[in-house]
C-alpha cells in the first residue's frame, strides 16, 4: 500500500498522456518517493500501454506552444492543465505520479486527485477534490480546518505554522509542515465547490525557495 503521501499533500515526459485514476489508497505519500528507479520503470510501463489504450488525460498541455519548457536554473517547467479541477499551474519536471486519495474528515469522507512532480530534491503536489455537497458548503473556516487536521494526522508531520489566506475572493490556508530533513508548504483553497490543495517540499532547508513560491504563484482557475 502505499505509505504516507503528500504527502500528498499536497506524468511523464511532455509528449505522454496521463490517465485519470492509476490508484486508490490512504493520504500518503507514494511509493515512487521511496523507490526510485523501480517506480520510473513500472510507470513508463504503465504510461506506455494506456498510451496504447488511448484513454482520455484528466492533465494536458495549454496550447502546443508550452510544448517549450521554461528553464530556470537546474528546474524546468511545464504548464499543466487540469480540466476536470477547472485550474491550471506549472510545475516542473521530474519523476511523475498520479494518484486518487481520501482524506477523512469526521462525518465524511472527500476523494482527491493528486498529481506530483519530484525533481531533484524538491516534490511538488497539484490536488482537487471531488464536488463538495451543498452543506459542506455553509462553513468554510470548519471546513479548511477539517482538512488541516486530516493531512496533519494521515502524513504524520510536524506542523510549525498556520494562517489564514486568500486567493482572489476564496478563502484559504497556508500551512508550514516539517519531515525529518524537508520543510513542506501548503496551500489549501476552498473554491467554488473543492477544495485544491498545493504542496511543495525541499530538503534541507529552513524557508521555502523562490521555485516553491512560484508554483504557489503559478496557479490558476480557468472556466
Amino acid at each position: 500500500m502505499i505509505h504516507r503521501h503528500f504527502w500528498l499533500i499536497l506524468s511523464c515526459l511532455v509528449t505522454i498522456s496521463i490517465p485519470g485514476v492509476l490508484a486508490q489508497g490512504r493520504f500518503d505519500r507514494p511509493t515512487f518517493f521511496r523507490d526510485g528507479q523501480l517506480q520510473m520503470e513500472q510507470e513508463i510501463q504503465r504510461l506506455q500501454q494506456q498510451q496504447n489504450q488511448e484513454q482520455p488525460p484528466v492533465t494536458e498541455l495549454e496550447h502546443p506552444s508550452q510544448l517549450l519548457t521554461i528553464d530556470q536554473g537546474k528546474l524546468r517547467w511545464q504548464k499543466y492543465l487540469f480540466k476536470d479541477g477547472g485550474f491550471s499551474v506549472w510545475m516542473p519536471e521530474g519523476l511523475k505520479s498520479q494518484e486518487t486519495i481520501t482524506l477523512n474528515l469526521g462525518d465524511n469522507n472527500l476523494s482527491f486527485e493528486v498529481f506530483a512532480t519530484q525533481p531533484q530534491e524538491y516534490r511538488f503536489v497539484a490536488s482537487y477534490s471531488e464536488a463538495l455537497k451543498p452543506s459542506q458548503l455553509t462553513e468554510p473556516t470548519p471546513l479548511l480546518a477539517l482538512v488541516r487536521d486530516s493531512l496533519v494526522a494521515e502524513t504524520n508531520f510536524n506542523l510549525i505554522s498556520d494562517r489564514p489566506i486568500n486567493w482572489e475572493q476564496y478563502s484559504g490556508l497556508e500551512l508550514m509542515m516539517r519531515d525529518e530533513n524537508e520543510l513542506i508548504g501548503f496551500r489549501v483553497y476552498l473554491m467554488n465547490n473543492r477544495v485544491y490543495i498545493l504542496a511543495a517540499g525541499q530538503k534541507n532547508s529552513d524557508s521555502l525557495s523562490q521555485e516553491i513560491l512560484s508554483f504557489f504563484d503559478s496557479f490558476r482557475l480557468w472556466e
